[in-house]
């Protein structure tokens, strides 16, 4: 305990900010305090907790302009001293660095990663605790000790700029979140804010870590926010921009590690000035789940959901609306021309309807699609339920076979679902097979925003039939398969994976047809033998791949194919998978219901990483039953290194090769696979058997 309290007096007296950016990152301080003492013992502390974490980033063509917002909370019995870090990446520094605390400006101190280094020793070894490890390698910034009272709390400012680096009309901004991440316990709000301010045209905005929600000012400037109430954050934040480009653009991504597979992502972005085109009459078939099985809460949501849909009707626009029941029934015979009068008549209808009854979904489609009648008219169908056939034919391969042969004035299908007893797979499947789209509410998003975000969908495509050809190598397992039409302002992302052993020149050709017009755009692009970048995209991969082989089983029935694919790549990337069996209706049934839509949509692998995994820098770790963090890459034939934690070769190793350090962080015992060896980190009261 006294070399404790000698540490903490030396960072008292010398300390002052840790701070540092690399390119365009930073972002997520750290209130690193020290236990205080009580007859030479320490006492051990709670890290202070994070109430606010507000980090707002404004890019130009030259500068990236950090405001960084942390309220930060100590929920001990004691008051507590200690450091403030606000780390950054690599050996970028800021111009200049304001930093307040409770509206004080306090004095900064940037620390190279060389000279941050003994302070980080220092600090791991006074605590015993390799949390800060991965700061190893990072320019820091130290502001003077911080003192935080009992149940007190402490606001933190911090204003920078640097310099944008915009390479190959690609921009990638990181905010690593170290002090949200490390500080344990739940965030009370997380808000992210990325504004673009750009002379030239943004095209697609991508985030592999967080789901954002973007709005574009004009072709030039846009707004990409993420934002979470009372949730844990296990992740930095990271936004992918690309600029100008082609008409429609094409942006590829790759990643390979050395002995493994590459994987690529394509970014298809719809072209920026298109032409103003008459909005097309539409004949729209509204079909609403009255069923049982829908519940009072979801049935609501779903009448809300197709009378909002009614008031976005255009002029010249004809509908109906059918009802799902034992027996299926509709509003009319036939579709009905727009007016106040035939809106309100249909509203009326909607709310008319009682809950109760079976579901035979498929006469209620095959007869909405009877309703066609033209080909000079756009043809939609908008299905709100929960996809759950249980009355007349029930198979889910048969309702999609014969949907699509009685679409025959090529209507598209959008299905929002809703429900406890939501059939995902199934609603997916029947928007994929008429290139419609499918969302669903889980509970996780306001529904009015869900609502607004489905129907900006149900229009023309602005890129349709598209397709990816590559010249030079043979991709595998691309996922989606085939590749959907570019519906709404967003882009279509594309992944798969490729074998080649060497780099690769390749040219990839997009065709596309444009509001009706074909167009066909190359790219020159190089698919490396080693690429250490975007460590995300095996992960995101799986991800979709896993999607794609659950929906089949779940649609088809278990094959073995597949029963042996799915637990490889769960192993492989440490997922969670559904149960086997899922009991309809149950509590198991929504769960993997929930988790089939994060395997489908979400870009944070942190969605459906199973107990015991932990994603760090492109490698996968376990959590063995005696504590060892092991990585899935090392083998028991590896020629082993054992090290002591906290040694002196401990800290060596990590100086030498400062990307050690990320994995160091998670834990003060595991097991770490090289290239020509492995490497066992055992702390004193870690086991004799990982």
């Amino acid at each position: 305990m006294i070399y404790i309290q000698r540490v903490l007096t030396s960072l008292l007296l010398t300390f002052t900010v840790l701070s540092y950016v690399p390119g365009v990152s930073s972002g997520g301080g750290i209130l690193h305090v020290f236990p205080p003492s009580l007859q030479d013992e320490s006492i051990a502390v709670a890290r202070p907790a994070v109430l606010l974490s507000r980090s707002v980033v404004t890019v130009s063509e030259s500068y990236a302009e950090y405001r960084i917002e942390q309220t930060f909370f100590n929920d001990n019995d004691f008051p507590l001293s200690g450091v403030f870090l606000l780390p950054m990446n690599d050996y970028e520094r800021p111009e200049t660095i304001d930093i307040r605390m409770d509206g004080v400006p306090y004095p900064s101190e940037i620390m190279s990663p060389e000279t941050f280094f003994p302070v980080l020793r220092e600090l791991t070894t006074s605590m015993k605790d390799p949390s800060l490890m991965g700061l190893a390698g990072r320019t820091v910034v130290v502001v003077r000790p911080v003192q935080i009272g009992v149940r007190g709390q402490r606001s933190v400012k911090c204003q920078f700029r640097l310099p944008v680096a915009i390479e190959k009309d690609l921009l990638d901004i990181h905010l690593p979140l170290d002090g949200e991440r490390y500080s344990l316990a739940p965030v009370g709000e997380l808000d992210i804010r990325v504004r673009m301010k750009m002379d030239r045209p943004v095209r697609s905005v991508f985030s592999p870590t967080h789901n954002l929600t973007i709005t574009r000012e004009t072709s030039h400037r846009c707004l990409a926010f993420a934002k979470s109430v009372g949730k844990k954050v296990r992740d930095g934040f990271q936004l992918i921009s690309s600029f100008s480009g082609q008409d429609p653009d094409l942006q590829i991504l790759t990643h390979k590690m050395p002995g493994k597979k590459g994987t690529f992502m394509a970014l298809v972005s719809p072209p920026l000035d298109l032409t103003k085109n008459k909005e097309p009459e539409k004949d729209v078939v509204f079909v609403l789940d009255s069923s049982k099985s829908m519940g009072p809460s979801e049935f609501a949501l779903a009448k809300r959901a197709i009378v909002s849909g009614l008031q976005r009707l255009g002029p010249g626009d004809r509908f109906n609306v059918f009802v799902i029941d034992t027996r299926p029934r509709s509003m009319s015979d036939r579709l009905v021309a727009i007016s106040d009068e035939s809106v309100a008549q249909a509203a009326r209808f909607v709310d008319s309807v009682q809950e109760g009854g079976g579901t035979d979904l498929y006469n209620a489609l095959v007869n909405s699609l009877e309703q066609f009648t033209s080909r000079k008219r756009l043809p939609v169908v908008v299905l709100v339920g929960n996809g759950r056939g249980t009355v007349g034919i029930t198979n889910p391969e048969t309702i999609i076979e014969d949907v699509q042969r009685s679409n025959r004035f090529r209507a598209r299908i959008f299905t929002l679902g809703l429900g406890r007893h939501m059939d995902i797979a199934l609603l997916d499947s029947i928007a994929a097979s008429s290139k419609g789209g499918s969302l669903h509410h889980l509970g996780k998003e306001d529904f009015e925003t869900l609502l607004n975000r489905f129907y900006s969908g149900v229009t023309p495509p602005q890129v349709s039939e598209i397709s990816l050809e590559f010249q030079d190598i043979s991709p595998e397992e691309v996922e989606p398969d085939p590749i959907p039409d570019q519906l709404g302002t967003g882009s279509v992302v594309v992944l798969g994976r490729y074998g080649e052993i060497r780099d690769t020149p390749c040219r990839v050709r997009l065709k596309a047809r444009i509001q009706g017009r074909p167009r066909t755009v190359t790219s020159a692009v190089t698919f490396p033998e080693v690429d250490r970048s975007n460590s995300f995209l095996p992960g995101l991969w799986a991800m979709r791949r896993v999607a794609k082989l659950l929906e089949k089983e779940w649609l088809k029935g278990p094959e073995s194919e597949h029963r042996g694919r799915l637990p490889m790549l769960a192993k492989e990337f440490g997922f969670k998978l559904p149960p086997q069996t899922v009991q309809f209706g149950g509590p198991q049934q929504r769960h993997s219901s929930d988790l089939l839509w994060r395997f489908k949509t979400s870009f944070s692998r942190s969605d459906v990483e199973a107990d015991g995994f932990r994603a760090l820098d492109g490698k996968v770790m376990r959590l063995s039953p005696n504590g060892v963090w092991i990585d899935l890459d090392y083998h028991a034939s590896m020629e082993t290194r054992v090290i002591e934690f906290l040694s002196n070769e401990y800290f060596s190793i990590v100086r030498n090769s400062p990307r050690l350090g990320v994995f160091m962080s998670i834990g003060t015992d595991l097991i770490l696979a090289r290239e020509k060896e492995a490497l066992r980190v055992k702390s004193d009261r870690g086991p004799a058997t990982p």
